[in-house]
């Protein structure tokens, strides 16, 4: 009689505790699989969200400086070798090896201008990134479409009397006082156009407050300010966003590097810091209660095999007695766990596929998807049957060590 026949003859006859063991080994594989599978969704999902915060990496031009100092006194340092930024640099970083971890590259031109007769920092910037940029930004009218749009920060909008809050808008501050508050609700646009540098310009819109330098600022078309500005193709600086939740940001900084040795490029460490806390913090809770789970998952198998030892005394007597091997009670045993725990490892992967797919909304706001991993499977059914083995050594040990002589009293 083979041994793989008494282990399957020995599963059918004990259907219900075959499958008690496999509904506890797939309860927690498939909490594992909605765990893990939830948090590789999560962790896209946050990538993803903290990528369209702002930028991380920032190029500048390359200077030198020399700081003057004389008889104690500091006078003002003096720049020299200085390289300018370029249209073609823009093109330049995109032609790195890692363009495509690239989500938003926006260049700019910073300078001085005179708004309705007001000294002002001027910005040029290409709208259709610099707003993908500055996804926080709130506006009051709509985005600019003609070369002659612009927008205007809230302070300059309000020292141009550019905007009016609406009557009826009021909040309390921390001491109680009354005021008007500000937000694209709640204030409306009352002047169309604005002159910069002697030239007629459309009000498109105005940025809420923000309390960066983006108040006291005026936003034109890159172009624009370039012959405005009479710095045609140059630009000041370009803030670049990375998709980095699966390279590390200094990789791309060295290539960018790489292809302008004239500019310097510098990662804001803090916004990549916070991005791989975030996704290493969401992975680490998941695997700790996978991890949790799984031990009461082996700690079933464990008290359930050694309850199937006792209870099947006078069968593993009767095989001893009539020549099996220490060796053949282990194996049989084995057979058995083996079949149950890849059983419950399938049945665990697919009912945490489903969990998954079901909490998935729940979790997310951005539609994030749940990849179907075959490598998932193959961990989930390893986990599985490594967990049952585990637990059942000691079982089928104690079961191999029963004497012969402990079937008679059942004969």
């Amino acid at each position: 009689m083979r041994i793989s026949t008494i282990a399957l003859a020995s599963l059918r006859r004990r259907k219900g505790k075959a499958l008690f063991l496999m509904s506890g080994i797939g309860i927690g594989i498939g909490t594992a699989v909605a765990l893990l599978s939830l948090s590789g969704s999560l962790r896209d999902e946050i990538g993803s969200q903290l990528d369209r915060f702002g930028a991380n990496i920032v190029v500048t031009p390359h200077s030198d400086s020399l700081a003057l100092d004389y008889g104690g006194i500091s006078v003002a340092g003096v720049s020299f070798d200085q390289h300018q930024l370029s249209d073609a640099d823009v093109a330049g970083i995109s032609r790195i090896r890692y363009r495509k971890r690239l989500s938003v590259i926006a260049p700019k031109l910073i300078g001085t201008t005179e708004v309705d007769g007001r000294k002002t920092l001027i910005a040029g910037v290409d709208f259709s990134s610099e707003l993908r940029l500055k996804k926080w930004w709130r506006l009051t009218g709509r985005p600019p479409e003609s070369p002659t749009d612009v927008l205007l920060g809230y302070e300059i909008a309000r020292a141009v009397s550019a905007i009016q809050a609406v009557p009826g808008s009021l909040a309390k501050t921390d001491r109680g006082t009354p005021h008007h508050v500000a937000t694209p609700e709640e204030i409306r646009i009352t002047k169309q156009k604005v002159s910069l540098g002697g030239r007629e310009h459309r009000i498109s819109g105005v940025i809420a407050q923000t309390g960066g330098p983006e108040d006291r600022m005026v936003f034109a078309q890159l172009g624009q300010v370039q012959g405005l500005l009479g710095r045609s193709g140059q630009l000041s600086v370009i803030e670049v966003s990375a998709l980095c939740k699966d390279c590390p940001v200094e990789d791309i900084v060295a290539q960018i590097k790489q292809e302008l040795p004239h500019a310097n490029v510098s990662a804001i460490q803090q916004s990549v810091r916070a991005r791989a806390e975030a996704v290493d913090r969401l992975s680490r809770f998941s695997l700790v209660v996978s991890a949790v789970v799984l031990a009461i998952g082996a700690l079933m198998v464990f008290t359930t095999m050694m309850g199937a030892v006792v209870e099947r005394t006078k069968e593993i007597g009767v095989l001893r007695a009539i020549g099996f091997r220490k060796t053949h009670i282990i194996r049989s045993l084995m057979i058995e766990v083996v079949i149950i725990s890849a059983a419950g490892g399938v049945g665990g992967w697919l009912a945490g596929l489903l969990a998954g797919r079901l909490a998935l909304p729940y979790f997310t706001e951005g539609g994030a998807q749940m990849e179907l991993r075959l490598s998932l499977a193959v961990f989930a059914v390893a986990v599985a049957m490594g967990t049952g083995i585990i637990s059942s050594i000691y079982p089928a040990l104690r079961a191999s060590r029963l004497d012969p002589s402990e079937a008679v009293r059942y004969v």
